[in-house]
């Protein structure tokens, strides 16, 4: 394939590698009071989701386990199936080694913000060859209102950063060396999905066709390298990815979210923040926009549009900004997610970096390039990070969350017994962040996750009706959040416990509808084939081990009788009764429990990721594919900019 001639790079302040000082100097300036200032704090779930995860996930790993099942929310829940948790992004294990702080997850969200607007500048200058226009476009980018907006959304922020490396990558491989760099954008690819956020690693991929059809078109030719390139970095990003993708399509399965769900559409009142940070009142505080702010937040600096109108004179320009531009917002405005946004803001950027050059053509001012940087620069600090309110809260953690949260370690958990919970029926922040309890070690019926097991989220929904459910999560202690009190639970089962009675569902539908009138300590639903039953009335636990994974429970029963035991049910649990496997049923609609044979003996109930071992090991093998690729792939001159090409 001919290779066409990039721009050539001109001379200038921001010229050889002089623009890392800038980036650096403006980065320091956006990010220097959150991660500096005492009166400062991440917010909404940076807080409830991203530190509680991933603080709860470093001190597991300290202390020598990974913490697939966690039993401190939810009443049990696969923890490490949940992308969000970041896990095995290894742009997060410095801050795990160093300890997952709130200041910790600020500083991957400053990291992520350099890294896309490094990203972007080295994209936007080997396209346009011109360092000006390449760091308004790169300014615009990292510093733009998708990131602002979603500084709350770590896996969202870290993945979105990487797009314009993803995209580099691609380019280098069109233009030399295919198998290296398309590898090499696989791994970018994958790392995004590694952050967290499946979502924005699927509008990752889909931006790489968009930029590869814009390419092709301007190049001419190609487009056989651009398809198999496109169809590599897919392979491998998906292979990469493995470890967390498998464990999060069985999640998705069993969760709230397995139904169908419409996404949320982009606001047409939100497009006018493109061009006007305070159109919707955001930064006055006189908001008058969508309930959730962070989707309606997109200011990219008042002149990038006009920029990319003048860069709009080229055919090429065109293509560009109908394929990342135009169909991007035309999907989110008809069926959406707006967290597509990004893609977009890539695509203006693009348009904005080639417009400063026609600017600077057509008025003949060579220092206007860099006065649209000043300018740019100065409107982005002050709109999107000084007095930004979605970009960081105007208070101390401690103010916000830990005094809930030491309340919840210092006088709650004292209290409770042992192999019992703490029940509260909304989730609100009266002990700090909604997932608090990772962090005191308290075991409770709630928690905070958008992929909540739906049969235990119908479970909860019964038990705001029937409080008789309550008693069946072993919820010894009980939050009145309308008084704020918390009072005993009389009527609270032990964490294992034999019913009275055993009731055959044949459907989730008929367990459902049942648990509007159970008493789960006469009877017990079970769901799905199981050995036969012969419920001795007067069988006894006698006594119950719990530990993050494991839960050893022993009897006594005159007949093969049910054990409940009062964990959430989720494939991966095994039991074993003296070394032999038995079923784990699904009891009562949510929870869990086994037949137990005749006898005094112990169950052993163990959870093992079943996706977990495979899912590892295709990441491995795809990462050693991307290793080979990048270290043996083709290497040779490329006369665009004198450099080593591979």
């Amino acid at each position: 394939m001919a290779k066409s001639k990039l721009p050539e790079p001109r001379a200038g302040v921001l010229s050889g590698r002089r623009w890392l000082g800038a980036v650096a100097f403006v980065l320091l300036l956006a990010y220097f009071t959150p991660l500096l200032s005492p009166h400062t704090t991440i917010q909404w779930d940076a807080v409830d989701v991203h530190y509680s995860s991933q603080r709860y996930f470093a001190e597991q790993v300290k202390s020598g386990r990974l913490p697939h099942w966690t039993p401190y929310i939810f009443s049990g829940f696969p923890f490490l199936s949940d992308p969000r948790v970041g896990a095995w992004y290894p742009l997060n294990w410095p801050f795990f080694l160093l300890g997952a702080t709130p200041g910790a997850i600020q500083g991957e969200l400053a990291l992520h913000a350099l890294l896309a607007v490094c990203g972007a500048f080295l994209l936007l200058r080997r396209l346009t060859g011109h360092d000006a226009g390449a760091m308004v476009g790169a300014l615009s980018y990292g510093l733009g209102g998708f990131f602002a907006a979603h500084s709350s959304h770590v896996g969202i922020f870290q993945g979105a950063a990487l797009l314009p490396w993803l995209l580099y990558s691609f380019e280098r491989g069109l233009e030399a060396a295919p198998v290296r760099w398309f590898a090499l954008g696989g791994g970018v690819a994958g790392l995004v999905f590694l952050a967290g956020h499946v979502e924005t690693g699927v509008f990752s991929l889909l931006a790489g066709v968009l930029y590869a059809g814009w390419r092709v078109f301007e190049k001419r030719q190609g487009w056989v390298r651009a398809l198999g390139g496109a169809a590599l970095a897919a392979v491998l990003s998906a292979g990469l990815a493995a470890i967390v993708l498998l464990p999060w399509l069985e999640l998705r399965g069993e969760s709230v979210l397995a139904g169908a769900q419409a996404a949320k559409r982009l606001e047409p009142s939100a497009l006018w923040t493109v061009v006007f940070a305070n159109a919707l009142g955001l930064i006055t505080g006189k908001y008058s926009g969508p309930a959730d702010l962070t989707r309606a937040y997109l200011f990219c600096g008042m002149l990038l549009a006009p920029l990319a109108g003048l860069a709009l004179k080229r055919r090429g320009a065109q293509v560009l900004g109908v394929l990342m531009v135009a169909l991007p917002v035309a999907v989110m405005l008809a069926r959406g997610p707006v967290e597509m946004w990004f893609v977009a803001s890539l695509g203006l950027a693009v348009l904005g970096a080639q417009g400063v050059g026609e600017a600077e053509t057509r008025w003949k001012k060579p220092w206007l390039g860099m006065a649209l940087v000043v300018v740019f620069a100065a409107d982005l600090l002050i709109h999107n990070a000084w007095y930004n309110p979605l970009a960081y809260g105007r208070a101390s953690f401690d103010e916000v969350y830990g005094k809930g949260e030491k309340v919840l370690r210092a006088k709650v958990r004292p209290s409770m017994p042992p192999n019992f919970r703490l029940h509260m029926e909304d989730r609100v922040g009266l002990f700090g962040s909604l997932n608090s309890p990772l962090q005191a070690k308290v075991e409770t019926t709630y928690g905070y996750n958008q992929l909540e097991l739906s049969a235990y989220h119908d479970y909860k929904a019964a038990a705001a009706r029937n409080e008789r459910l309550i008693d069946g999560l072993s919820a010894a202690e009980v939050v009145h959040l309308n008084t704020e009190n918390i009072t005993g639970n009389e009527g609270v089962m032990p964490r294992a416990y034999f019913a009275q009675t055993v009731v055959e569902v044949k459907s989730r539908e008929e367990s459902r509808a049942r648990l509007e009138s159970l008493d789960p300590a006469e009877t017990a639903l079970v769901e799905g084939a199981h050995e036969p039953v012969q419920q001795d009335p007067r069988a006894v636990v006698l006594g119950v081990e719990a530990r993050e994974q494991r839960v050893a429970v022993r009897y006594r029963a005159a007949s093969a009788s049910l054990l409940k035991l009062t964990n959430a049910y989720y494939p991966g649990w095994e039991a074993r009764v003296e070394g032999r496997e038995t079923k784990v049923l699904r009891v009562d609609h949510a929870l869990s429990g086994v037949v137990a044979p005749a006898g005094e003996y112990e169950v052993v109930f163990e959870y093992k990721s079943r996706r977990f071992p495979a899912a590892a090991g295709v990441s491995g093998g795809a990462l050693a594919v991307i290793i080979l690729a990048s270290v043996l792939g083709q290497r040779r001159k490329s006369p665009a900019d004198g450099g080593v090409v591979a």
